[in-house]
């Protein structure tokens, strides 16, 4: 028997990242250089031995399923793991998504049955944090819980964005809201729990056939006086990126020694053969070049000015161009005499040369979402290019595959939108 099975909650469409969760399942969206963001759950995982997990997949799912293969390059495959795709389930006639966190792995309950485990770990796959997994599997057991969830305190104006959990002197949950307006404390559930199998599987057994389910806003409150509940207080680093802005901050974390993030140190596994980066040469910094306080990936080929940033593999900075504060993904190019600041260019892109996209705090937020985009920075889809000279203003969106000739003038102010034009 399996003591212990995992299921990773991998299919969320990343709405609240906008163009950068457009063409990709959320947890794909690369990170800190060489990473995506579900390689964190999946590394804890891994140093975990806890080897046999369930990805939950759905929206968007191929890049994410290329990345993460069989499992391989986390341990999962072979005799003592199994890394196992589970998207929505298709029945004779019709295929039916998941509706909710808690559909997803009722629809997957024979998964479960087939390892018949005694509890069951769930994961989000799109937080960036390194946490001993056995540790708190340790604590539920010496509390004996039928449900404990990993948490931390937040700031109380982002309470709103999450599960709030109010509990006991001991740790007993004796409240939980879900993204409330007025929280009643500031500790947030991670999205990570352990459950005993027992009573996940009567509970969503018992809920099925009610309409969509999830686990913050339906299994957890249902549970509340009928089960033993507890919080695992956690204390390192823990961030969830489901915002640009939460996105570009942990990003800028990375570059920090004391953020309390430290790649090197939580050495994190990924697919390094995917895309090919595993061949690539190691990054060159030519002659008259600067880099400051930056993470420059394998491939990169540095001519200008690197202040700030974090590059993914493949990517080139011509010379004379300057790039600060800015997030830049793989094999995209910055021309010459091009200027970046607090910008985050997507995979495959050309900042065209004397390009300025110039991201400001002070800027209009995005005037068609201003909920995603409202801190001044500046996103270019994948795919795109920005014409040589163009000028763009804080909270602007350049939508994936933009071309040249979709740009209206070379002049793009704060708050705009940047699309692809209908072909005639």
């Amino acid at each position: 028997m399996v003591r212990t099975l995992v299921m990773l909650l991998a299919g969320g469409r990343g709405t609240r990242l906008n163009i950068l969760g457009a063409h990709r399942a959320k947890p794909a969206v690369p990170f800190g250089g060489l990473y995506r963001i579900i390689d964190f759950a999946l590394s804890n995982c891994m140093y975990g031995r806890l080897l046999k997990v369930g990805v939950l997949t759905q929206y968007r799912p191929i890049s994410l399923l290329n990345h993460v293969a069989d499992g391989t390059h986390w341990d999962m495959a072979g005799k003592t793991g199994v890394l196992k795709n589970l998207p929505p389930y298709q029945a004779r006639d019709d295929f039916d998504w998941y509706h909710g966190t808690a559909d997803a792995v009722y629809q997957n309950l024979n998964f479960i049955r087939r390892y018949q485990p005694e509890r069951v770990l769930i994961l989000s796959g799109d937080h960036i944090y390194r946490m001993d997994y056995r540790k708190m599997l340790d604590f539920h057991r010496e509390k004996g819980a039928d449900l404990t969830m990993a948490a931390m305190p937040v700031p109380m104006e982002e309470t709103h964005r999450f599960g709030i959990i109010v509990a006991d002197s001991q740790n007993n949950v004796v409240e939980f809201q879900e993204k409330p307006e007025h929280a009643k404390g500031n500790l947030a559930s991670m999205g990570v729990y352990v459950f005993e199998t027992g009573p996940l599987v009567q509970e969503l057994v018992r809920m099925a056939g009610g309409g969509g389910t999830d686990f913050g806003k339906h299994v957890i409150p249902a549970m509340l006086g009928s089960y033993r509940m507890v919080t695992y207080p956690f204390d390192g680093y823990w961030r969830d990126v489901g915002t640009i802005d939460s996105y570009f901050s942990a990003s800028q974390d990375v570059l920090d020694p004391g953020s309390g993030i430290d790649l090197f140190d939580w050495r994190a596994r990924t697919n390094l053969a995917y895309e090919g980066v595993i061949s690539m040469p190691p990054a060159r910094v030519l002659s008259g070049a600067k880099v400051r306080n930056s993470l420059v990936s394998p491939g990169c080929v540095i001519a200008g000015t690197v202040d700030h940033c974090v590059l993914s593999p493949g990517v080139v900075v011509e010379k004379d161009a300057v790039v600060s504060e800015s997030i830049i993904m793989h094999r995209s190019t910055v021309k010459r005499g091009a200027v970046l600041e607090r910008t985050i260019v997507d995979k495959h892109c050309v900042i065209g040369a004397g390009a300025r996209l110039v991201g400001s705090p002070g800027a209009v937020p995005n005037r068609l979402t201003p909920s995603h985009l409202a801190s001044g920075l500046v996103v270019v889809g994948r795919n795109s290019v920005a014409p040589p000279d163009t000028r763009v203003g804080g909270n602007t969106i350049v939508h994936p595959s933009v071309r040249e000739g979709d740009y209206q003038t070379a002049d793009i102010g704060e708050g705009e939108t940047v699309v692809k034009s209908s072909p005639a």
